[in-house]
């Protein structure tokens, strides 16, 4: 493990805002991550767990406290026949692993192609896109209990998945080390999203898990600003998930508005509001804006500050409330000022 004094939590997250942590433990191994912990508690000082850092919103005034990075390797693949278990450490990469598994021609995590950050963030925020989410795989999660030491096997159903959300956001002393998935050595291209619908219709090969992949990042390339150049977390906010009367009562206010099932009530895509109902694709208050390709995208200039990106936030969800009743909740999460 090693331990620095004063990084710059923008040089950590993919919104490139936020002061300097007092420490920063970058963690290999799991007992690495156990060393940080002790150090923390030795020194009375908070902690907090990142991973790629494209989730979350780093404050201004910086973090008093150690900040975790979970930088974990390893890949294994275990053959049960018709499906694959694939076992990966947390710190790989969430895209290197979809496109490992699609070169080896198994199939159920394309569709996830592209998504920045790591694996061991995947199930804490059950990620999910283009008609997919991280649930439909997940076999397992390997976590350190932060209060007991212990390391301890979870199943899918203990993981408490929901919508962008799972326990790990509820209990953050479970610290993921290792995520296995269930992947299938046969499966059927799930293509229903209109964006591939609309590949396919253009002529596009969505027959493999690789192919598909190859269309979802092109996809997303032309829906989020380039992390090179521009500050982002991706999708700022949840869709709203309405009960059937509040559905129909925004249609009747704003005509036929898109729609999907959902468990718990009626999901719609909040871009559809924050576009035709509120015409804010492409609003710009100071160094923030909402990306004109997608409008649930919130990004950042190189100057931009912490403070610039929750002030546009808050204002838009002033202005959704204000015009639907809808109170909506963010997908990105702030960090604490400790």
């Amino acid at each position: 493990m090693t331990i620095q004094e004063h990084v710059p939590l923008a040089s950590l997250t993919t919104l490139r805002v936020g002061g300097p942590a007092s420490y920063v433990a970058t963690c290999t191994s799991v007992e690495d991550v156990r060393e940080a912990l002790v150090f923390a508690k030795e020194h009375s000082l908070p902690y907090y767990v990142l991973g790629g850092g494209s989730n979350v919103l780093a404050p201004d005034e910086g973090y008093k406290g150690v900040m975790i990075l979970v930088r974990l390797l390893g890949l294994e693949y275990i053959d049960e026949g018709t499906r694959v278990l694939m076992k990966s450490s947390a710190g790989e990469s969430w895209d290197a692993v979809v496109e490992e598994a699609a070169a080896r021609g198994l199939w159920g995590i394309e569709n996830l192609a592209g998504i920045p950050g790591t694996i061991g963030a995947a199930p804490i925020q059950n990620i999910g896109a283009y008609g997919a989410e991280l649930k439909d795989t997940l076999d397992s999660v390997e976590v350190l209990d932060a209060d007991t030491g212990e390391v301890r096997t979870l199943s899918v159903e203990e993981c408490e998945l929901a919508y962008r959300d799972s326990r790990f956001k509820r209990e953050p002393h479970l610290i993921v080390t290792k995520v296995t998935l269930a992947l299938q050595k046969n499966g059927t291209p799930k293509i229903e999203y209109k964006d591939l619908l609309k590949a396919q219709e253009q002529g596009a090969d969505l027959s493999s898990p690789a192919a598909i992949g190859k269309v979802v990042r092109e996809v997303r390339g032309d829906k989020f600003p380039d992390l090179r150049t521009t500050g982002t977390a991706g999708s700022f906010f949840k869709n709203p998930i309405l009960t059937s009367e509040k559905y129909a009562a925004l249609k009747e206010l704003y005509g036929e508005v898109p729609s999907f099932p959902h468990p718990h009530g009626i999901k719609i895509p909040l871009a559809f509001v924050l576009d035709r109902v509120l015409n804010l694709r492409g609003f710009r208050q100071g160094p923030a804006w909402l990306f004109g390709s997608q409008p649930l995208v919130l990004a950042l200039d190189r100057e931009g500050r912490a403070e610039d990106v929750e002030s546009l936030a808050r204002l838009v969800e002033q202005k959704v409330f204000d015009a639907t009743g809808i109170t909506i909740e963010r997908e990105v999460r702030s960090m604490p000022h400790a």
